[in-house]
């Protein structure tokens, strides 16, 4: 036994560059595996501890990623939106214990606007189970008022009270824009 592990010794010896060449192949190819196994489990729970509480997202014709990239994290823009009717429709549901409208699509100032009635605030949760939480203010009430991000009233100098001009599409150029006469302050 100790002849056959002192012949392969000399053999390795006798190859020492492709020896190091594989275990360093070797040794890179575990490291990269983990690593992307590292990445797919933090995507995953980052994913999972964006919203919580939400069983099922539904939207007009689109990619699953795409309405989940649209709807949960703000990104992109929806390539089809389903009507009040059919929304009300999948809201009285028997199976549907509560539904957000989401709309998006119009801007202020480079910031998206999201609109939605009040169920957002009472229902909608992200990271674990953590409710919206007002810094100022109240929900709105009326047609014409907003909340705000605390972030976006700060970087804007909003305070309380103030108008805004809401454009139609993501720009700082207000061609179709409609004015918000009452800024109902800010969630965090």
């Amino acid at each position: 036994m100790t002849a056959t592990l002192s012949l392969a010794w000399k053999s390795v010896l006798n190859r020492k560059t492709t020896a190091l060449l594989t275990i360093l192949t070797v040794a890179i190819s575990v490291i990269l595996l983990l690593g992307v196994e590292r990445i797919r489990t933090q995507a995953k729970t980052s994913f999972a501890n964006t919203i919580s509480g939400t069983d099922l997202i539904v939207g007009g014709r689109s990619g699953q990623v795409n309405l989940l990239l649209y709807s949960v994290f703000r990104i992109g823009n929806a390539t089809n939106n389903i009507d009040w009717k059919s929304y009300e429709e999948f809201s009285q549901h028997r199976s549907v214990d509560w539904a957000i409208p989401l709309s998006l699509g119009d801007s202020h100032r480079g910031f998206r606007v999201l609109g939605t009635n009040h169920s957002y605030f009472e229902h909608y949760r992200y990271g674990k189970k953590q409710a919206l939480v007002l810094e100022k203010g109240q929900e709105f009430s009326g047609l014409f008022e907003t909340v705000i991000g605390s972030d976006v009233a700060k970087s804007l100098g909003y305070d309380i009270g103030t108008e805004i001009i809401i454009a139609h599409g993501i720009t700082d150029v207000a061609l179709a824009a409609m004015k918000i006469p009452h800024l109902k302050w800010s969630a965090s």
